[in-house]
């Protein structure tokens, strides 16, 4: 075992610094420069820009001494993540699929993340760090077990609200609103996930009890807000998107809130 370790982070063996580079590199980018993360033997996909993984991989072991911070500062302040990702006709030719990065990335979030998102754009998430598992609330039943008395116990407080890396992960029954936001079971390693678009996650989002409970802050949150109903539509979409809106949405939100507001008055 101790020879494995010191083979695994020897200078003399690029794959470890390398399988690592790629990693981050896909994380931040959508997909990484070797496309196969899962395999970089023969049978995988051949590196587009190799003297851009070989270079990474030797300042990340030799000159960064296996920092990830300092591998990452140096991707993030690249020309190449900083590039637009606005789409134009020109790079759509050149490279539909991005994978030359021609212009900044689009990453869909894991399902974890659209979550925390969720929470962290409402003021919900909670800050508390470590401790054991913890139980958001799902409906009854769905984690039922015919071989034992066990049950789901939502749990309290501020642990509904802590970031879903505590989420109490059972394989047999996941959590339903990450497993339709393409997370993993569990069962098996999985370098790679899969990222589907389908009408079931719109449903999550509409109807899912995180969400509405998220919805419901916000909208507190904009309701305590200085201004009048515009300026308070405005700040609701500062925190989702961390930009103002432009004319033809805030006109188009108003709209909405005003068939609402008779709506309801009805």
């Amino acid at each position: 075992r101790l020879a494995l370790a010191r083979w695994i982070t020897s200078g003399q063996n690029p794959l470890t610094a390398r399988t690592v580079v790629n990693r981050f590199w896909e994380q931040l980018f959508g997909s990484g420069l070797v496309e196969t993360l899962e395999d970089f033997g023969t049978q995988g996909a051949v590196p587009l820009q190799p003297e851009l993984l070989d270079w990474l991989s030797w300042q990340f072991m030799h000159d960064y001494h296996w920092s990830m911070k300092q591998l990452l500062r140096t991707i993030v302040l690249s020309g190449t993540y900083r590039q637009d990702s606005k789409l134009t006709p020109e790079t759509l030719e050149k490279d539909p699929s991005n994978r030359y990065w021609a212009r900044g990335p689009r990453v869909r979030l894991a399902s974890e993340q659209v979550r925390d998102q969720a929470l962290a754009c409402s003021g919900l998430l909670s800050n508390k760090m470590f401790g054991k598992s913890v139980m958001p609330y799902q409906p009854a039943g769905i984690w039922n077990s015919v071989w034992s008395d066990e049950y789901w116990k939502t749990s309290a407080g501020e642990d509904q609200y802590r970031r879903s890396v505590y989420t109490y992960l059972k394989r047999t029954s996941p959590y339903p609103a990450m497993m339709t936001f393409d997370g993993s079971s569990r069962e098996v390693c999985l370098i790679r996930r899969i990222r589907t678009n389908t009408p079931l996650q719109a449903l999550v989002t509409l109807n899912d009890s995180t969400y509405l409970m998220a919805s419901r802050a916000l909208a507190n949150k904009m309701l305590r807000s200085k201004g009048d109903v515009a300026q308070k539509i405005n700040t609701g979409y500062q925190s989702l998107v961390f930009r103002s809106l432009s004319v033809g949405k805030q006109q188009a939100l108003e709209n909405l809130y005003d068939v609402s507001l008779k709506k309801y008055q009805q």
